[in-house]
C-alpha cells in the first residue's frame, strides 16, 4: 500500500498547485489548492469570494513538495476574469479557471475519471496544501459512502482534511485519476461557523450605526463592543482553520463532466 502512495505522489505532485490570495502588503489572506487538467485549473468555488485580496499567486512545486517549479502572479481582477465557470456552493462547490496563456505548458495534466465506478471502501489519496504550511502534502483515505444531493453525486471519504485542502484532487490509488474535487461542505461544524460569522457581522453593522451617540468617562462603549466582536471573529476564524476533520466530501467527477460540457469546456 505504501508503494501505491509513493507512486501517486511521483505521478501527480507536479500537477497540483497552491492558489494564494494576497493583500497589497503581500500578506496571505487565504489559500486554496488546485490542479491542472487540460488548459484549466480546477479548484473550489471560494475563489469568487476573496474581494479583499489584491493579488493571486499560482504555484506548482517539484517532487520535494517545496521547491518552486512554476509560478504566476496575477492581479485579483485578471485572475477573476479567467474564472470561466463557477457554480453556487449549494449545487457543486467547484470552479474552473483558464490558464491557456500562462507559463504552465510544462505542467502535466491530471485525468478526470469520468467513466470509472467508485467503490465504497476504495483507497484514495489526497494531494493538497493546508493551513499554515507552504508544502504540498499527500494524505491517505478511503471512500466511505456516496451522497446524492440536488441531483449530484458527492464522495464522502475517511481521511484527514484541513483548511487549505479545498480544491484538492481526490485520486484513485491504482489509476492516478481524479475521482472528485474536495471542498463541498455538508458537516454541521462548517454550517455553525458560517452562521456565527453571519451573526457577528450583523452585530458589527448594527453597532457601527450607534457609534458616537454616548460616552462613558470619555470612552465610546460602542467602539469597545465592535472591537470585541471583531476579536471574536478573528479568534473563531483561526480556530476553525487550524481544526482538522477526519471526514471530507468531494464532488464526484461524474457530476462535473456534464456541467463542463454544458459550459462548452472540453478536457483533452
Amino acid at each position: 500500500m505504501v508503494s501505491l502512495y509513493k507512486s501517486v505522489w511521483k505521478a501527480c505532485h507536479s500537477s497540483v498547485c497552491s492558489i494564494r490570495f494576497l493583500n497589497g502588503n503581500d500578506i496571505e489572506v487565504v489559500s486554496l489548492t488546485g490542479f491542472k487538467a487540460g488548459d484549466y485549473l480546477f479548484t473550489h468555488d471560494m475563489v469568487n469570494r476573496f474581494n479583499k485580496a489584491e493579488f493571486v499567486e499560482i504555484k506548482f512545486v517539484k517532487e520535494d513538495g517545496h521547491t518552486v517549479h512554476a509560478v504566476e502572479r496575477l492581479s485579483l481582477h485578471d485572475f477573476s476574469e479567467r474564472i470561466i465557470t463557477s457554480y453556487d456552493q449549494e449545487i457543486t462547490g467547484f470552479s474552473v479557471i483558464s490558464i491557456a496563456d500562462l507559463s504552465f505548458e510544462s505542467i502535466p495534466s491530471l485525468e478526470l475519471a469520468v467513466n470509472r465506478h467508485v467503490h465504497i471502501g476504495q483507497a484514495v489519496a489526497i494531494l493538497g496544501y493546508q493551513y499554515d504550511n507552504p508544502n504540498l502534502t499527500i494524505k491517505s483515505g478511503i471512500v466511505s459512502t456516496v451522497i446524492h444531493r440536488n441531483g449530484n453525486r458527492y464522495l464522502q471519504f475517511d481521511g484527514s482534511t484541513i483548511w487549505g485542502n479545498s480544491g484538492s484532487p481526490l485520486i484513485d490509488l491504482k489509476t492516478n485519476e481524479v475521482l472528485g474535487i474536495i471542498g463541498y461542505k455538508l458537516d454541521r461544524k462548517n454550517k455553525s461557523y458560517e452562521k456565527m460569522f453571519e451573526i457577528s457581522n450583523s452585530n458589527i453593522k448594527m453597532l457601527e450605526k450607534a457609534q458616537g451617540e454616548f460616552e462613558v468617562s470619555g470612552v465610546d462603549p460602542i467602539q469597545v463592543l465592535i472591537a470585541w466582536q471583531k476579536q471574536i471573529l478573528q479568534l473563531a476564524g483561526e480556530i476553525y482553520k487550524a481544526q482538522g476533520s477526519s471526514i471530507g466530501v468531494a464532488i464526484d467527477v461524474k457530476t462535473i463532466k456534464p456541467l463542463l460540457k454544458a459550459a462548452g469546456i472540453e478536457i483533452t
